[in-house]
């Protein structure tokens, strides 16, 4: 379990695993070397090694080659040394898009912490919570990124978390400024034989990546190197990645497919990978067309605007070998217009709890690959469950997934969420609802929780009503997901209002961002009604909403 270890007298955290597999199972990974105790920099260091000069990451005008790249890890891992970074403590990082992430990751994990990416989206509250539950001493940001001032965030939080000792600015106006990166790392703590003892070893926990909130607060999932590293390992052997390829990555690398693709890929197969901070699609296809992009993960949306753009150029990218798409559904129309004009399109399904459990192959028949989440990455095993119990459903018959692989967090930090997320024989409870054919081909058909999916973005709903009960002119209030042809799903807030007062979205919008909320989170449509559906015993229905939302769609 996670454990604090006090130095001095100053209490800090270091994260380990809270939860471990059955011991067979175990057993099995480590004897096929699906587990093989190895620690993630060694990987980098390994293609730094192999090919110093080759392009690993760039984005925009800015490049490093793999002995660039390990070479600012090694600085970075030295002034965290040099700051007291001990074994297992947290450092989190809030970066966009930006070939920083990569030293500051690795960087981490070659100091022998735990590395901790928070989107950019998350605002004070969120950001307060991750930083006070991890424990985390150090925190890398843009001075400023988009529209938003994050310096100023982190002054509050310093003064709000008593962990919060160093804030790092990237980037910044003044790259003199006592925050700066480049000040951070004037001071070392040594040279590179004296870090590679610390870099860790497989069943050390590596990340702690936060869900996308499924619940009312986000839930962090501990991730080993071993586990990490199996689940990239898998996926790539799955899709045929090798150093040849050249990815493109949109999406953030502080979320799963970004930490996979951007984080992992290059150092895992040598591959060359390109990122987008800001999604512009028009920008994204001459980069795609540029790089001679080879292959890509992404969420419906990016699909959409890629597709559109190729057909009003005209564009064919036969360069394009695979891009797998996830996080929300994809209609298959799509998938075959897209697939005309941008090579293979398959379907992929994870989760922040296990990178990638299954998907389609481009080999796969055209229904299959379009129609379905494909089928279990070996050796991914998943299962179809009735809902409520842990027994296993006959094939075409709906019920909840539950998978168990190698690359499965190894816990949450809250370990009290352990008993409710996984089996007694150590399968994980994703509380999706899914039927898998007699073929082995999975289709996730809805979710028990109650998410929104927004863009691939799981919200909860529960965090949004929490904070609108707060406002005085509201009695009550339920948040459902409403269709939107372009991110899936909307937001859309039920009303009650107090004493039949007048209540607008405006006032909830402003409401909710005084809480500091991201702005992702924020509903798009408000409703007022007298009262909310609901059941004898008092429960909201929240399935009439749902109904009533898509009733006007068809219509």
């Amino acid at each position: 379990m996670s454990a604090d270890q006090t130095t001095g007298s100053m209490s800090r955290r270091r994260v380990v695993p809270t939860y471990q597999l059955p011991q067979d199972v175990v057993a099995y990974y480590r004897a096929a070397r699906y587990w093989s105790d190895d620690s993630l920099p060694l990987y980098l260091m390994g293609c730094a090694e192999r090919f110093p000069d080759r392009l690993a990451i760039r984005d925009g005008d800015r490049t490093r080659t793999f002995a660039q790249l390990w070479s600012e890890t090694c600085t970075v891992a030295s002034a965290l040394r040099a700051r007291g970074l001990q074994r297992g403590e947290v450092v989190s990082f809030q970066l966009p898009n930006w070939t920083e992430a990569l030293p500051v990751c690795y960087g981490t994990l070659l100091a022998g912490g735990v590395t901790n990416p928070v989107p950019p989206i998350l605002r004070d509250r969120e950001v307060g919570f991750i930083l006070r539950q991890t424990g985390a001493r150090f925190i890398l940001g843009p001075e400023r990124f988009r529209s938003f001032e994050f310096a100023p965030m982190y002054e509050r939080l310093q003064d709000d978390v008593s962990t919060l000792e160093h804030v790092v600015l990237v980037r910044p106006d003044d790259p003199q400024d006592r925050r700066s990166l480049d000040v951070f790392l004037a001071e070392t703590a040594g040279p590179v034989e004296e870090l590679l003892p610390q870099a860790g070893h497989g069943d050390d926990a590596a990340i702690v990546l936060y869900t996308s909130g499924t619940t009312a607060d986000p839930k962090g999932a501990i991730h080993t190197h071993d586990g990490f590293i199996a689940g990239v390992r898998q996926l790539g052997y799955y899709h045929g990645i090798n150093e040849n390829d050249r990815v493109f990555n949109p999406s953030p690398i502080t979320h799963t497919t970004g930490l996979t693709l951007a984080v992992t890929f290059p150092a895992l197969f040598g591959c060359a990978v390109t990122m987008q901070d800001i999604w512009e699609p028009e920008a994204a296809f001459d980069i795609i067309t540029r790089d001679r992009s080879t292959y890509m993960i992404f969420a419906t949306p990016f699909l959409s605007a890629l597709t559109d753009i190729a057909e009003a150029r005209r564009a064919t990218l036969a360069h394009v070998r695979t891009i797998a798409c996830g996080g929300a559904e994809v209609p298959e129309s799509l998938a075959r217009r897209a697939h005309a004009r941008l090579g293979e399109i398959v379907r992929i399904y994870g989760a922040s709890e296990a990178n990638a459990t299954c998907s389609g192959s481009p080999w796969h028949p055209k229904d299959k690959k379009w129609g379905t989440e494909g089928t279990w990455i070996h050796p991914t095993v998943g299962r179809v469950v009735a809902v409520g119990t842990d027994t296993p459903l006959p094939p075409g018959e709906t019920g909840e997934v539950q998978w168990q692989a190698p690359q499965m967090c190894q816990g949450y930090l809250d370990a009290e969420l352990n008993e409710a997320a996984f089996t007694p024989d150590g399968f994980f409870r994703t509380g999706d609802l899914a039927a898998e054919d007699e073929a082995g081909f999975l289709t996730v058909r809805g979710r028990i929780k109650d998410i929104i999916n927004r863009a691939g973005e799981k919200i909860s709903a529960r965090e949004i009503e929490d904070l609108l009960y707060e406002h005085p002119m509201v009695n009550e209030v339920a948040v459902t997901p409403m269709p939107d042809a372009v991110l899936g799903e909307g937001i859309c807030a039920w009303v009650v209002p107090a004493q039949e007062q007048e209540f607008t979205l405006k006032d909830a919008v402003v409401h909710l961002s005084r809480y500091g909320l991201a702005k992702q989170k924020l509903p798009e449509r408000l409703e007022m009604l007298d009262e909310l559906p609901k059941t004898p015993s008092g429960k909201v229905q929240k399935f009439v909403l749902r109904d009533r939302l898509r009733s006007e769609e068809l219509r």
